[in-house]
């Protein structure tokens, strides 16, 4: 297992999260300092989100034959660029058309991340080699809000992105030089999205992604009103942290059992998390429960994304590339669904009802995991 080669690909994961999420721990400092509410201040997250969405599939169609060290260096000199513009950029405006194409680098880094980790990774420990990789995703989880949130106190909002922009900066220096290459698709293959999604499990993989990540949204965005009913509103820092820890916890789980059991561990990360979803319904006016229902949640979620990417790679062979694109598309569409959702149950009835959709949800992706992809991953 190339170790050093998976910590820079993770260390690039926990760039292109963090700067996705960072504007949510700087949201009053962005609003103030572009003279916007927060509502309009929110749509910074939104803009990355959209971008990403929308070059996952094209920048993966017209790239997928080259090498892959290219792209990730393509990927990390945007950031750079992208990182340091925000910090200086004084109209809205084009601090969001800023956003949007950090989103679309984002897009690119996201849909060719899996497959540049299974390139470099020794046979039997593909699953390994990207839950390690993928490991930045969740450091990003755990500390971007509250280390965005420590910068922006000290150097602000601006300095905090100027901060981004560097660490992206020594990512790329560190990437030049210890980073091997690896092919793009080869001989043959072609990027086809319909061939692609024709494969068996492929489009159960893309369901159960969707709809997981749907439910974990819809919580996720919501999770201060969630926790009003129980008086722990006050210290949603302290539960963020206990999710998040863990969420690590998870991935280390995963990262040990995903190439021997695979097949056993999505059904019962879908199961855990409805387990979850069920007694945060049940309980949401128990501080008790409701922190047991995070630690569940946070457990699932940790390795989820090695589960659904391990799997992918393992059901679309050749057509890795376009899997792994399609799959970054159901990732963002779930995320923005997620919090509409959300928003729209909100105005309808009471925040006790989140739960039960979130059930809802994760049931359909345990039927999408029984009938279509159960059989090819045993």
């Amino acid at each position: 297992m190339p170790v050093h080669a998976m910590l820079v690909l993770a260390m690039a994961a926990f760039v292109t999260l963090l700067t996705e999420i960072m504007p949510a721990g700087l949201l009053s400092s962005i609003s103030t300092g572009l003279r916007v509410p927060q509502a309009v201040g929110g749509q910074f997250i939104t803009a990355f989100a959209l971008g990403a969405l929308s070059a996952a599939l094209p920048s993966t169609a017209f790239t997928h034959r080259l090498a892959r060290k290219k792209l990730l260096l393509a990927g990390l000199i945007g950031f750079t660029l992208v990182n340091f513009g925000n910090a200086v950029a004084t109209s809205f405006t084009l601090s969001l058309i800023i956003r949007f194409i950090a989103g679309c680098c984002g897009g690119l880094i996201w849909a060719m991340f899996a497959g540049y980790a299974t390139r470099l990774a020794p046979e039997g420990q593909r699953g390994r080699a990207i839950a390690l990789a993928g490991s930045g995703v969740t450091l990003a989880l755990v500390l971007g809000a509250p280390l965005s949130a420590f910068l922006g106190q000290f150097i602000g909002w601006r300095g905090a992105f100027a901060a981004l922009g560097g660490l992206s900066a020594l990512l790329l220096l560190w990437a030049i030089i210890v980073l091997p290459d690896a092919p793009g698709s080869q001989g043959e293959v072609s990027f086809s999205i319909l061939r692609t999604v024709r494969l068996p499990g492929v489009l159960a993989n893309l369901a159960i992604i969707f709809s997981f990540v749907s439910a974990h949204s819809l919580l996720y965005v919501y999770i201060e009103p969630l926790l009003v009913p129980s008086g722990l509103s006050g210290r949603i820092d302290a539960l963020l942290l206990l999710f998040g820890a863990a969420s690590v916890l998870g991935l280390f789980v995963t990262g040990v059992l995903i190439d021997r059991h695979m097949a056993s561990l999505i059904p019962a990360s879908i199961t855990l998390f409805a387990g979850a979803s069920l007694i945060f319904a049940c309980g949401l006016g128990h501080p008790v429960a409701v922190c047991l229902a995070i630690i569940l949640w946070g457990l699932t979620t940790g390795g989820f994304a090695a589960l659904t990417q391990s799997a992918m790679a393992h059901v679309s062979g050749s057509s890795i590339d376009a899997a792994q694109a399609m799959a970054t598309t159901s990732w963002n569409l779930a995320v923005s669904s997620g919090g509409l959702i959300g928003g729209i149950l909100l105005t309808q009835a009471t925040i006790a009802v989140l739960p039960l959709i979130a059930i809802a949800l994760l049931l359909l992706g345990l039927a999408a995991y029984i009938r279509g992809l159960s059989p090819l991953v045993r």
